[in-house]
């Protein structure tokens, strides 16, 4: 009997990308707003988070092979594999190339609405 629950719960985990994203996405804005990392940019609203959302979208990216690109910033190298709306970021090196302090975030961001007397008439 049990094994028919399961089973659903499997096939539901595994779905391919990107039908996983919203749900992965919602951990992360809920992580973000309880850590207090929402922020305003001029086009958007950023949502970072870290923790379990961020480890589970990584998980996710990199199952689903979405190919990363390397950053290079004064915080270290970073890995990087974007989604729709947003990004993971997962340092691989230090800047002075010293021990590997771990570092993951997700950031996404949402899009604020157009103001539309400022918006081009066509």
């Amino acid at each position: 009997m049990l094994i028919f629950p399961l089973a659903l719960l499997a096939a539901a985990i595994d779905k391919p990308f990107p039908e996983r994203v919203p749900v992965l996405m919602e951990a992360c804005l809920g992580e973000a707003i309880d850590a207090g990392q929402v922020s305003d940019t001029a086009q958007s609203h950023k949502y970072i988070c870290a923790g379990e959302a961020a480890d589970g979208l990584w998980a996710f990216l990199e199952r689903h092979k979405i190919q990363s690109y390397e950053q290079d910033t004064p915080e270290g190298k970073w890995l990087s594999r974007e989604f729709p709306l947003g990004g993971c970021f997962k340092r691989v090196r230090m800047p002075d190339g010293g021990s590997l302090v771990e570092g993951l975030s997700c950031t996404i961001w949402v899009p604020r609405p157009e103001d539309k007397a400022a918006a081009p008439k066509p």
